[in-house]
């Protein structure tokens, strides 16, 4: 077997992702520069695909450039991670891509998502078990999912950008390409989308806070369609964490629970839009319900305070 039949076999995975990615070896990496007919097709497919799920229309977001390499080599260093090295490289190859420079990019960019979305999910997600699997290279220290978010600014605002990025808070491109999606067609709602669930996963959550933080001046449009499809979409399991949330906080005496905490934050950039519009947040999106209990937790533990975000 190939890289490029590796490659094949997850993207395959990618269009039904469940359970891990399949693994394969990488001979003939020099194929991958002009792989066959049925990977071009394969990857295509999964774009359009994805585009589609997301709601981003055809041409996504209006872009019309081709989608280039790398959503090949990132499927390609997906299945052969069991070879660090050589799946570090791979993935350390797909040219970086900047839409605020190239609006015309989210076809690619689009195409990336589409397998380092759920290939990311689930190599770091809380099943995930990285001793199991060899995903570091020599050369390089990060670990693959993380190489996956640096090549692709999609899945950085939709899921996380780098835990190095988020911990040295340098998230201005994450937050640069979101602000991007904004101005193109459907952006705002696929935004919305992407952002209103809850996430068993504190990082994830604490980057939608920072970033919902980040554009409540500017974009207040945004938060509050973030909140309502919070608010209808997902409120039963909102409910469910809430809840559960301020149990752990209200009564804890020792180690805050960083999930519980990062839950409640989550709702801390709505509490402090309410504050400054001075007004009841139905004035603003009648539709908007629901969401007294979440706020008056954020409150209490005074996680609308500067900082808490």
């Amino acid at each position: 077997m190939t890289a490029a039949a590796t490659a094949l076999r997850v993207l395959s995975w990618a269009a039904e992702p469940e359970g891990a990615p399949p693994t394969g070896p990488l001979w003939d990496l020099a194929e991958l520069t002009s792989p066959p007919g049925p990977l071009v097709d394969a990857a295509a497919q999964l774009a359009r695909r994805t585009a589609a799920r997301l709601g981003a229309g055809f041409p996504p977001f209006g872009g019309r450039n081709q989608i280039g390499p790398g959503l090949i080599f990132l499927a390609a260093a997906v299945g052969g991670r069991l070879h660090p090295g050589p799946a570090a490289r791979l993935a350390l190859a797909v040219p970086p891509a900047a839409p605020r420079r190239s609006p015309g990019s989210w076809y690619d960019l689009i195409a990336r998502h589409s397998l380092a979305g759920p290939a990311t999910a689930v190599l770091s997600g809380p099943e995930s078990d990285r001793s199991a699997s060899p995903a570091r290279a020599p050369e390089d220290e990060r670990p693959l999912d993380e190489l996956l978010l640096e090549a692709s600014p999609l899945t950085t605002v939709l899921y996380r950008p780098t835990l190095a990025a988020l911990r040295s808070d340098t998230t201005r491109q994450a937050a640069s390409t979101a602000v991007a999606l904004l101005s193109a067609p459907r952006g705002q709602a696929v935004l919305a989308a992407g952002l209103a669930g809850w996430s068993p996963l504190p990082p994830v959550l604490t980057w939608r806070a920072s970033l919902l933080a980040r554009l409540r001046l500017n974009h207040p449009d945004l938060l509050l369609d973030v909140y309502l499809l919070a608010r209808t979409r997902f409120a039963d399991e909102w409910d469910n964490r809430i809840a559960w949330a301020g149990r752990q906080l209200l009564g804890t005496r020792g180690a805050v629970d960083p999930l519980a905490l990062a839950t409640l934050r989550f709702w801390a950039p709505l509490a402090a839009l309410e504050r400054a519009a001075g007004a009841p947040l139905s004035a603003l999106r009648p539709l908007l319900s629901g969401q007294d209990r979440a706020l008056h937790l954020v409150r209490t533990l005074r996680l609308d305070q500067a900082g808490a975000a």
